[in-house]
């Protein structure tokens, strides 16, 4: 049996649906992590260890032999670990190796693209020492995942600071990028890249975003409610298509993040090669008849195929609520409450619930719960979140 790579840290990476994806197919999943005891390791057929920080490919790929697997393919849901899943497909001349998408490993390198190209003025660097801009965003350029280590500084002695917090936490040789900082309303918009083109299908307006930490909260509107937003949605689209353009990118799927001002101001925040979280949903991606977790696996095996017709860029639908419960204390996240219940509340379409989650620092999003709820306004929709949000039952256990 064939087998594909299905790469996971901090017991992430969609292991669960992909294992189901691909043994559907008859293809044997080969979990990739670094721990022993992850928590997905029994959905795979199996299992092999790599330190993702402190090893390199040569080390995997001895391990790999030394088992007798070939991989046909690697699939991969998390940004931080892009580096290998491009080292993987160039070393085993799988899908997904070109050398262009390198750059979106890189916010740096993306910030520089698109200034060069015209598509950005947002101010940026990745000197502390020069920046004269505030107040601004702080981040990894390279090695970032769920808002890890984001920060938002408002001078020059909260970025001295900042700098300081880093090394204390390991991170003293961290490469930065430090933007300016843009008010407004962020959103995000996914969709694939077909021959350069980046086609919009899903949208979502975070009119609850947490704009001290930086992460997501509250309800993730779809389709964006504020015309403002849906402006940006389309600034932003054609940016990135031009950027696409450029690149020569083909057969992946972007999840976008944006920022917008109500006087048209838009920019990037960041670019996600992979399905934005909760686009695994099949209430959010149903009217548009492409499901993007689907894609994004099939465009790692080589085979996704479309024609252009048919895409239509955010379509107006009912409203849908995307909302994810995160953790906020060290620990292990324990659910009572299971998916079945929340499934028969009011308005709930679906549910997703990592039990077992385990929280090990608090410089990140630590989503636990995700679900969709349907309603017919924005007011409903509320009070349909709070009814579940007062089901759930939980609790996090110090480990």
């Amino acid at each position: 049996m064939k087998s594909v790579l299905i790469l996971s840290k901090w017991n992430a990476g969609g292991v669960g649906p992909t294992a189901r994806w691909l043994r559907a197919r008859g293809l044997r999943p080969v979990l990739i992590s670094d721990v022993p005891d992850d928590v997905n390791r029994d959905k795979c057929d199996d299992h092999v260890l790599v330190d993702f920080d402190r090893e390199s490919m040569s080390n995997l790929a001895t391990r790999l032999n030394g088992r007798g697997i070939a991989p046909i393919a690697v699939v991969n849901l998390i940004e931080m670990l892009m580096p290998w899943q491009i080292a993987i497909a160039v070393h085993y001349g799988l899908p997904g190796g070109d050398v262009n998408r390198s750059v979106l490993v890189n916010k740096t390198l993306v910030r520089e693209r698109m200034q060069a190209l015209g598509l950005s003025n947002i101010r940026f660097s990745s000197d502390p020492a020069q920046v004269d801009f505030f107040p601004a965003i702080v981040k990894p350029s390279c090695e970032s995942s769920n808002s890890r280590l984001v920060r938002r500084v408002d001078g020059p002695a909260e970025l001295l600071a900042y700098q300081h917090h880093l090394s204390e936490l390991g991170f003293a040789d961290a490469e930065l990028i430090i933007e300016e900082y843009l008010p407004g309303t962020e959103f995000e918009v996914d969709g694939p890249v077909v021959a350069g083109r980046f086609h919009p299908v899903l949208a979502a307006e975070k009119s609850d975003h947490d704009d001290i930490r930086h992460h997501d909260a509250g309800i993730n509107l779809h389709p964006p409610q504020r015309d403002h937003v849906r402006k940006g949605v389309h600034i932003l689209s054609e940016a990135i298509s031009a950027l696409c353009a450029d690149l020569g990118l083909d057969q992946l799927w972007l999840d976008v993040e944006g920022r917008t001002t109500e006087d048209g101001r838009t920019e990037l925040v960041e670019i996600n090669p992979r399905p934005g979280r909760g686009m695994y949903f099949p209430s959010i991606w149903e009217p548009c008849g492409i499901d993007p977790f689907e894609a994004h696996i099939s465009m790692a095996l080589g085979e996704y195929t479309f024609t252009q017709e048919g895409l239509d860029p955010v379509r107006d639908q009912p409203i849908t609520g995307k909302v994810f419960v995160e953790g906020d204390e060290l620990g292990t996240v324990e659910v009572s409450t299971s998916e079945d219940d929340l499934l028969e509340l009011p308005g709930v379409m679906d549910v997703q619930i990592i039990n077992g989650h385990r929280i090990s620092s608090l410089e990140q999003e630590n989503m636990f719960l995700g679900f969709t709820v349907t309603a017919d306004s924005v007011g409903q929709l509320r009070a349909r979140v709070a009814t579940v949000l007062s089901t759930l039952d939980y609790r996090i256990t110090a480990q």
